[in-house]
């Protein structure tokens, strides 16, 4: 019976390792994958708005926080949000993210704000500001994108997240590219084997994927 029960439990192990290392390869496979097609906006979804560690480029040090930098993931993701709108792939950019705890400060306001500083107009900027997970970034953002007779974009995020926001994306019936942020310089090994493997399956188990 208990030699049994250790086959069974060896099964298991054996199983969830399996599908875990499965996601792994999944999450690596699709942080390339840019898919961009000409759309109705672009959407970007949020990261913390300012970071205490040093800046990268010029525009760096126009921080609307005395004594901080905004977050470099963040910069990279709204430069390639700008190129893109430059390139004429969408006439709108809806910047996606809610008040972080770890600086106080809203992440949406905060891309419009440098958004603005590189030259979109501000009529071509939709700002969701309530968002504080990349589920709730895709949920939200829907409905502005709705309400602006708005129906397909493209989303941009860091490219260990570009699964996740694909499988909620689909989840919720976008028509919908994608078009990671491969110039980040803040990319962790970290975040494709442990992060991002356990947030798709918690978002499976809560019905989000």
């Amino acid at each position: 019976m208990k030699k049994k029960i250790l086959i069974t439990i060896s099964i298991i192990i054996a199983a969830l390792l399996l599908i875990y290392t499965v996601l792994v390869i999944y999450v690596f496979s699709m942080a390339r994958q840019d898919t961009k097609v000409r759309s109705d906006a672009i959407v970007v979804l949020g990261e913390q708005a300012i970071s205490g560690t040093s800046c990268f480029g010029p525009r760096c040090q126009q921080g609307f926080v005395s004594n901080a930098h905004y977050n470099p993931c963040l910069i990279s993701r709204i430069d390639q949000a700008v190129t893109l709108y430059n390139n004429h792939y969408a006439s709108k950019i809806l910047m996606s993210g809610g008040t972080d705890k770890g600086d106080n400060v809203n992440e949406a306001e905060t891309m419009k704000n440098i958004a603005m500083a590189d030259g979109i107009p501000k009529s071509d900027i939709l700002v969701e500001n309530e968002s504080t997970s990349t589920y709730k970034n895709l949920v939200f953002s829907q409905k502005i994108l709705n309400g602006a007779d708005l129906h397909s974009a493209i989303i941009i995020t860091d490219p260990s997240t570009n699964a996740r926001a694909g499988l909620v994306a689909s989840k919720l019936y976008y028509v919908y590219s994608l078009s990671p942020d491969m110039s980040s310089p803040c990319l962790h090994v970290r975040d494709y084997v442990f992060r991002e493997p356990l947030a798709i399956i918690y978002y499976f188990l809560t019905g989000k994927i």
